[in-house]
């Protein structure tokens, strides 16, 4: 089998940061490697604190490293504005003009990437509607929630149709409704032969999205390799996600005990032990005409993951 050209490649990527009154340089990223290949999701892994946005900013030209080398598509990544124009980035926190319209932003950042107006217009329009913002692009982005600003900065982040997207944290402040939303639109993106990176905490995204992770703690990369190998083990229980919210004497009838199904937004979200009681339940309430938008299996936690490889037990399963 032949292995697709690489697009990110990182090797040995170490950056440090001056802080307190004497400046004392402390370590954030030490000898980080890895590499993600054309037409790859890869899963960026790791705690808040891991490093995983500073090693995305290093990515975008946003931070300088210290030592290491960074190439996108073949070339220098800090230095080749070429094939940054070939990359869509979102922040963990977009940025925004509030007082711009959802529509205007987009025009703003269309005319930035060195689109037309007529293109740019025509791809705002239908990101916009499948973002679940096409009612809001005539309103001020002061008056968006945070999870309308998330949406619309992913949408800033696909204007332009690029070949690599890079994502940090994506799915923050999104409801289960959000995320699936967003984990659609990424398998879209690898069904379209685009190539995805992004950085999450959140081990069923990984799991259903991704081809490879790379696992990050405290600066240093753990492991890399396939998602099975890495953050695979037992299913602790199953999440199910209907919307809308099913009536509660169907809840009831599916035979759901109390405490077992929670409210969040629009949608009821379900913790089943396994997957025959997932099933079971998932058959009574649809049954009943419940509308199922997502079912997870839901592995160990990332700390248990950690403990494993610090403490050797996962050393083996890196690539």
């Amino acid at each position: 089998m032949t292995l697709q050209r690489p697009v990110i490649e990182v090797e040995s990527l170490a950056k440090s940061y001056p802080t307190g009154f004497w400046r004392k340089r402390v370590r954030v990223l030490s000898d980080v490697s890895f590499t993600v290949r054309e037409n790859e999701v890869v899963g960026f892994l790791g705690a808040n604190g891991a490093g995983k946005t500073t090693t995305i900013k290093i990515l975008n030209g946003l931070a300088f490293r210290d030592s290491g080398t960074v190439r996108i598509f073949g070339e220098a990544g800090d230095s080749s504005p070429r094939s940054r124009r070939r990359i869509g980035f979102m922040p963990e926190q977009p940025y925004f003009y509030e007082y711009l319209t959802g529509s205007e932003f987009l025009g703003l950042c269309g005319r930035l990437y060195g689109m037309g107006g007529k293109e740019a217009r025509r791809r705002s329009d239908g990101l916009l509607g499948r973002m679940g913002l096409a009612g809001a692009g005539g309103t001020a982005i002061r008056k968006y929630s945070k999870g309308m600003m998330q949406r619309l900065g992913l949408a800033q982040a696909l204007l332009h149709d690029p070949e690599l997207v890079i994502l940090d944290e994506p799915m923050s402040g999104l409801d289960p409704l959000g995320r699936m939303d967003v984990r659609n639109i990424i398998a879209e993106l690898k069904a379209a032969g685009k190539t995805v990176f992004f950085s999450t905490h959140i081990i069923p995204d990984v799991e259903a999205l991704c081809d490879r992770v790379v696992l990050l703690d405290r600066g240093r990369k753990l492991a890399e390799g396939p998602v099975d190998g890495l953050v695979g083990g037992e299913t602790q229980y199953v999440e199910l996600v209907f919307s809308p919210p099913p009536p509660a004497q169907w809840i009831a009838g599916a035979g759901i005990p109390d405490g077992r199904a929670a409210m969040s937004g629009d949608a009821m979200v379900v913790r089943a032990a396994d997957e025959g009681e997932a099933n079971r339940w998932v058959s009574g309430l649809v049954s009943r005409g419940a509308q199922l938008r997502s079912m997870t299996p839901v592995r160990p936690r990332l700390e248990e993951i950690y403990v494993a490889h610090l403490s050797g037990e996962g050393g083996g399963r890196g690539a």
